[in-house]
């Protein structure tokens, strides 16, 4: 036996020399063949990964409720579902997502999670997809994942089985019916059909409701069609309808669609705007900034194009056609405007989505596609006015839109939120259309599993809910930690009151002022007399100042620089730190409060963030930036993802700053040392992530110049309950199976007091 194994030791010795015995080679050969196939099968399974592409690298960050349900109903459902993209993020290789996990921490905000920034180790490791959400509807769960679906259903169900059984006993209720005599339509237009001519608008309507007119002061520039011939009612008809971005000068157009009576779309242009955009407003105009990247079509292009096509005697159908013509910068004398053709009582105007609806029986608009379509919505304009032409008033008066819309507009004050916020974005999901992910589970045979202390606010079937309560947020985990592996979709719901139900409005403004005063420096000393101008000129090459005041005190002049953004204050300190500023040497040194002795761990781990390490920010610049500008001044660095220039709050104008994020922290950091040693702009790390602008907007207006919070330190106990839930979600992490979409929210509060944004974070476990 020792032999035997002593042999086979010196054969394998052999078989390592350089000269291998043709056995021993072949062999090794064919081992280094699977091997290279293997790492070619883990190379390709990689690539074909789930993983997250979310457009949140953007000057507004807030993802509404509704945003939010469409990526988790993807998510879970994907498109055998009949579920779509979000617009604002992609799953790639949906189907290889094994399991959906949401978290939600009730009641917590996002200065929550600033507050305790340096406390939440292993969120901020784990999670580098953050966002803002709305101030919370009443129950955030049962809008996030469908709930108000199955309510309206079921509700619409009631209120069709109430008119059948009218119908079948020839009964109707009174609100019903609409008498003639009092019909708007009727009145403006009789009973009897009349030509195309009898809907035009007039000159004293085009005013009243702001067309485009020759000689008004405000169009001075605008271009004419030249369609001046006197139409009649066999004149062409050509479907119109604009989409707009918003830019620094207001809404501009990036997009245009023109339809011939026929439907026949014969014009479809993208449109590159002069200014910057600052709000692609996706979600409503379909428009990306991948989309418009190549497009070189100018306003003027599309004007040019339009005159040629249009006959002398075109006429320009529409929806709130006024917008579409200011846009487009025209004027057009022979108009039809749906949302005035088909105006009811006290002058109520309906939406084109609803008309197309209730006249067209066609679903336009839908919130499963991407902003809408300019095509989709000139054709449906198009055919409302060719319906009203050919059947005349009578019959649009008897359609009775103003009931339909009383009853699901009575359905939806029944089951909603309180009001949307003044950004428009809605609290609460309205009714998607087709069947929502429960009942796609139910299909399945797969349930919710939901973990709490707490129950939901309303009953579920429990064909789509397993509900887990517990006694305590340990219990919780446990629990939780154990179903997450089994469950295609899990919600956990964490409720530790001691921290988030306790003065949330009155914290909120502690932390707006620490943020207030960590971007707050004090520079001096000056001389008297000092030239305050060339002092801010200095200064606002860093960054962005909120204000700048002289503090006459001390001795000798001091003077208060508030910024806007944490790197102007860290490049101020670090570079203007003993320069001679205007004759003067001087010293620029921070704010110290109790509550910003922290700053510089702070600003340390905001700079290392995930959600920043590709991230650099730049100033100096003598301008405010446009796109092309950046275009050329950084059309050597290769590496560039993604340009992000905010917007003044105040003045809604480009600044002269922006953040250019790359695809590597090498490159960033090497794009850093060049513009360093070629150029005389200020460049540093990112420290500050894109939701944070607005919300540091209101930071620095809460506190006058120079002035701080009388700010109490938080209770030792609420720092280890802080502590304790950042454990938690790193356990249920863990417990996470590889390949899933792990989601957690920050609810926020919406109360009488006040509103307060709540804050998300995502990313797939690999």
């Amino acid at each position: 036996m020792g032999e035997s194994k002593s042999m086979i030791q010196h054969k394998r010795a052999l078989c390592n020399d350089d000269e291998e015995e043709p056995n021993c080679k072949k062999r090794r050969d064919e081992i280094d063949r699977s091997q290279e196939a293997t790492n070619g099968l883990d190379l390709q399974r990689a690539q074909k990964a789930p993983r997250l592409s979310p457009a949140l690298f953007c000057d507004n960050c807030e993802i509404p409720h509704l945003q939010l349900h469409q990526l988790l109903k993807y998510a879970v459902i994907g498109k055998k579902g009949k579920a779509t993209q979000a617009s604002w993020c992609s799953i790639h290789h949906q189907k290889r997502l094994r399991r959906v996990v949401l978290v939600v921490l009730q009641d917590f905000a996002q200065h929550h999670f600033y507050q305790y920034y340096l406390h939440f180790q292993f969120l901020r490791r784990l999670f580098r997809h953050r966002f803002s959400l709305p101030p919370t509807p009443s129950d955030i769960i049962a809008s996030i994942i469908g709930l108000n679906d199955l309510k309206v259903q079921a509700q619409k169900e009631k209120i069709n089985g109430e008119h059948s059984t009218e119908g079948s006993t020839d009964q109707k209720c009174d609100c019903l019916a609409v008498p003639e005599s009092c019909d708007p339509i009727l009145q403006k237009y009789g009973r009897k059909k009349h030509g195309l001519t009898r809907y035009l608008l007039t000159e004293e309507q085009m005013r009243k409701y702001e067309y485009p007119l020759v000689g008004s002061s405000d169009t001075q520039n605008y271009v004419h069609t030249n369609c001046i011939k006197e139409p009649t009612d066999s004149s062409p008809l050509f479907g119109l309808d604009c989409e707009m971005c918003l830019t620094c000068k207001g809404n501009e157009l990036t997009r245009v669609s023109l339809v011939d009576a026929q439907g026949q779309c014969i014009m479809n242009e993208l449109v590159k705007p002069d200014n910057p955009i600052i709000n692609y407003m996706t979600r409503f105009s379909g428009i990306t900034r991948k989309m418009l990247f190549r497009v070189n079509t100018k306003l003027k292009d599309v004007q040019e194009k339009l005159k040629s096509l249009l006959p002398p005697d075109a006429v320009l159908v529409g929806h709130s056609l006024n917008c579409d013509l200011q846009a487009l910068q025209m004027i057009h004398p022979n108009v039809i405007d749906t949302s005035l053709l088909f105006t009811r009582n006290l002058e109520r105007r309906f939406r084109l989505k609803f008309l197309a609806q209730v006249i067209l029986k066609r679903e336009i608009q839908s919130t499963d596609a991407v902003g809408h379509d300019s095509t989709e919505d000139a054709t449906a304009a198009l055919n409302l006015a060719q319906y009203f032409i050919e059947h005349g008033p009578e019959k649009v008066a008897d359609i009775n839109m103003e009931d339909i819309f009383r009853q699901e507009n009575c359905l939806h004050s029944r089951l909603s939120t309180p009001k949307s916020p003044k950004n428009g974005f809605p609290h609460s999901p309205l009714p998607s259309k087709g069947p929502s992910f429960l009942e796609e589970l139910d299909k399945a045979v797969q349930k919710i599993a939901y973990v709490s202390r707490v129950g939901l606010k309303d009953p579920v079937p429990s064909s789509h809910f397993e509900a887990f309560l517990c006694t305590s947020d340990e219990e919780v985990l446990r629990r939780a930690c154990s179903i997450i592996p089994q469950s295609p979709f899990s919600i956990v719901n964490f409720q530790d009151g001691s921290i988030s139900n306790t003065c949330l409005l009155g914290t909120n403004a502690k932390v707006n002022c620490k943020f207030a005063d960590m971007m707050t420096i004090f520079a001096g000393p000056f001389k008297s007399g000092m030239c305050l101008k060339s002092v801010k000129i200095q200064f606002e090459s860093c960054g962005p100042i909120h204000s700048l005041s002289t503090i006459s005190e001390t001795q000798q002049p001091y003077i208060c620089i508030k910024y806007s953004v944490p790197e102007a204050a860290q490049l101020a300190v670090e570079l203007l730190n003993g320069s001679c500023i205007d004759g003067c040497h001087i010293k620029v040194q921070r704010m110290i409060t109790q509550q910003t002795l922290d700053h510089e761990d702070i600003f340390k781990e905001m700079e290392d963030d995930p959600e920043n390490k590709n991230t650099i920010y730049v100033s100096g610049f003598e301008r405010p930036l446009t796109e092309e500008f950046l275009q050329q001044q950084f059309q050597h660095f290769k590496e560039i993802k993604s340009v992000f220039v905010p917007t003044n709050p105040r003045s809604q104008q480009p600044v002269k700053y922006c953040y250019l994020k790359f695809h590597s922290p090498d490159a960033a950091a090497a794009a850093i040392e060049h513009m360093r040693t070629h150029g005389g702009l200020r460049i540093r790390k990112a420290i500050t992530s894109t939701h944070l602008h607005r919300w540091l907007q209101a930071a620095v207006n809460c506190v006058p110049p120079h002035k701080h919070c009388n700010q109490e330190v938080a209770p030792e106990e609420h720092s280890k309950i802080i502590r304790d839930l950042d454990r938690k979600i790193e356990q249920l992490y863990e417990s996470t199976p590889e390949n899933s979409l792990c989601v957690i929210l920050f609810t926020g509060n919406n109360s009488s007091s006040g509103s307060l944004p709540g804050f998300g974070l995502m990313g797939i476990k690999c």
